[in-house]
């Protein structure tokens, strides 16, 4: 019985292995990347003196004795920073893979479909009245909103990708141009730039806005992550995921608000970083297939990785200028979803 067991769950999921390797190839790829971005940038850091800043920090006395400049930048600055990255990164994977679970559209993506921009906005809205704690919890009401708002436009877009997109892409535009008008309107001492809104960026990341985005974002991400199983009885289509016993409206409501929630807090957080929620499923897709629970562990994973990659060449690429990291990740991904449409009109 057991080894008849065995076999059974091998014949099941014959690429567990490859999954598994997959995943930590990514993830010693993310450690090798935050490593990099501690350790590159405007003032470089020896590697051993930035694992001698953490250790310190972490109560963990002897060894080499970091210099109070080192202390300063990689504690203060650039560990916020990478830990920022990673968490808007995989954020936005998460919010991507759902987003195309749910409509069973390659060409989902918060950005895409208005959800970023609409966060963005409550975020401008939010920052005016508190700060960046303000602009977080702002940009996770506006995304929850928005999301339903585009539930609304998606329903009955059925097998037309072209018209979904355009609908999304049009009340994106008329989204941002809300946000434009707040922001130069407001107060600049309070409310940053037009710039972060629309490209993203990591610079201001504090310890207390790492945390922040964590709670909220954090908590979105484990409640999606339960619905992996759902997302796979979906994927099948309305009518057999209902024939199986799933409650495909409310259901699609419930993750469309948990992908609000993890979109807009992470919009709130650093701004519109484009594309990731896009781009980052359908690479990883290719390795792990469409089983949606080893695709969440590896999306998040290659998410954060993305994004910590893109915010090391946004400080590098042209130093000592810094370039928004939402500028970067639209140089890879806008060519890639140009590609995509391409495959999608063929298909």
């Amino acid at each position: 019985m057991t080894a008849s067991g065995k076999g059974t769950a091998q014949l099941t999921d014959p690429f567990a292995s490859k999954r598994r390797a997959v995943a930590l190839i990514i993830g010693g790829l993310l450690l090798g990347a935050t490593a990099a971005s501690l350790s590159m940038g405007a003032v470089t850091i020896d590697p051993a003196e930035v694992m001698a800043v953490i250790l310190r920090k972490a109560g963990v006395a002897g060894g080499l004795e970091p210099s109070i400049q080192a202390t300063a930048v990689v504690w203060a600055i650039r560990l916020p920073r990478v830990l920022m990255g990673i968490e808007v990164g995989a954020m936005l994977a998460m919010a991507g893979i759902v987003l195309q679970g749910v409509f069973r559209n390659p060409l989902a993506d918060p950005q895409i479909l208005g959800i970023g921009p609409g966060a963005s906005l409550g975020a401008v809205i939010g920052s005016v009245a508190g700060a960046t704690q303000g602009a977080i919890a702002g940009g996770a009401i506006a995304g929850l909103l928005t999301a339903l708002v585009v539930h609304r436009l998606g329903r009955g877009r059925g097998n037309q990708p072209n018209r979904f997109i355009l609908t999304g892409v049009a009340f994106s535009a008329a989204l941002t141009a809300w946000v434009g008008f707040i922001v130069f309107g407001a107060d600049r001492t309070k409310v940053p730039p037009i710039e972060f809104w629309l490209l993203g960026s990591l610079s201001g990341s504090t310890w207390r806005t790492v945390a922040t985005t964590l709670a909220v974002g954090g908590l979105g991400i484990l409640g999606l992550a339960t619905a992996a199983r759902t997302l796979d009885l979906l994927s099948l289509g309305e009518t057999e995921a209902r024939h199986l016993g799933v409650d495909v409206d409310f259901v699609t409501t419930i993750l469309l608000m948990g992908v609000g929630i993890v979109a807009g807090a992470a919009a709130g957080a650093v701004g519109v970083v484009g594309f990731v929620g896009l781009l980052v499923p359908h690479v990883v897709r290719w390795f792990t297939g469409p089983s949606h629970r080893p695709l969440m562990i590896a999306g998040l994973l290659a998410g954060a990785l993305f994004v910590v990659l893109a915010d090391l060449a946004a400080r590098t690429a042209i130093s000592p200028i810094e370039l928004p990291v939402g500028l970067v990740t639209a140089v890879i991904g806008g060519p890639f979803f140009v590609w995509l449409v391409g495959r999608v009109q063929r298909t």
